[in-house]
């Protein structure tokens, strides 16, 4: 990768299953600008609507660049997205540009400048990736909501919607997370849930998973089903990292290990039953404070592997 030039600057775009987050930033790394957007991932866009609100959003921080007087060079793309559609509107709005293609474990590592590790993502959906000192790397998770995404933020609500239909049939305890459940929906029945299906038969991953703040709050109130859900997805992430780190030998411990994500908005909730978890691992882990938002990560990842002169 060249070297940047003072005048040039970065662009960073994180696309996932609820949200999109774009950065400018200068070549010393500096945020100059910030906007999020709705889902970014393929599974959960409409590709007309995706592509229209995003250049928006592009336009906007054109302007803050083109005030700043420099100009994007290069744009580091993470996360699940369709990289050929964002090229596309990124290239309509900035011009030719070159394009860096990251996964989300770079990035989450690029955060720490670690070059090796484990990193766990537990966004919308889950999913973890491990690299160790010799250039061996491995992975678990990802299956997506249908069959997979244990912990993340779509299982949290997935998990807390079926609370509740239990609880309103009887054959589960009865829980508070109903009443916030048909405010976020805006419903009157637990029921009414199902006028939100898609063409395949099930409500969207981003919008099952944006309960999950809601969750959180009760569990903070003590609903016990709500602290029971959040101790579950604690286990279940753990028990991924310790699979992934597992795959591979490594030549020192302990081994360090990057939380990114939204679920980690909860805090203890998740974290004192992930931190349970990990101490019956075989492998020692160096847990580094977690990191909901990891969009600087592709801006550090960038300046990190540029060519010096």
């Amino acid at each position: 990768m060249k070297e940047l030039h003072p005048k040039e600057m970065i662009l960073a775009i994180e696309g996932g299953g609820t949200k999109n987050r774009i950065l400018l930033a200068g070549t010393d790394g500096r945020v100059l600008a910030s906007e999020t957007g709705g889902p970014a991932s393929g599974l959960y866009i409409d590709r007309a609507t995706y592509s229209r609100a995003t250049r928006l959003l592009l336009r906007r921080v054109k302007r803050l660049a083109d005030k700043a007087g420099g100009h994007v060079t290069i744009a580091g793309l993470a996360g699940p997205m369709d990289r050929q559609l964002v090229e596309r509107i990124v290239t309509t709005v900035f011009g030719p540009i070159t394009f860096v293609g990251l996964g989300e474990s770079e990035i989450a590592l690029a955060l720490y400048a670690l070059p090796w590790g484990v990193s766990l993502v537990a966004g919308t959906g889950s999913s973890c990736r491990a690299l160790n000192e010799r250039g061996a790397s491995a992975s678990c998770g990802g299956f997506g909501p249908q069959f997979g995404d244990d912990g993340s933020g779509y299982w949290i609500g997935r998990s807390a919607v079926s609370a509740v239909m239990l609880a309103h049939d009887g054959r589960g305890p009865a829980t508070g997370l109903d009443g916030r459940l048909c405010a976020y929906y805006g419903i009157e029945r637990v029921w009414d849930i199902f006028q939100f299906v898609d063409h395949s038969g099930h409500v969207s991953g981003p919008k099952v998973a944006g309960f999950t703040p809601h969750v959180f709050q009760a569990a903070r109130e003590g609903d016990a089903v709500a602290r029971a859900i959040c101790r579950a997805a604690g286990t279940k992430l753990a028990r991924l990292a310790i699979a992934t780190a597992g795959k591979l030998e490594w030549r020192k411990q302990p081994v360090p290990l990057v939380l990114t994500g939204g679920v980690f908005h909860g805090g203890n909730l998740i974290m004192t039953p992930l931190k349970r978890t990990l101490r019956q691992s075989p492998v020692l882990f160096d847990l580094f404070a977690p990191a909901p938002d990891p969009s600087e990560g592709i801006l550090k990842h960038i300046l990190m592997n540029r060519t010096k002169p």
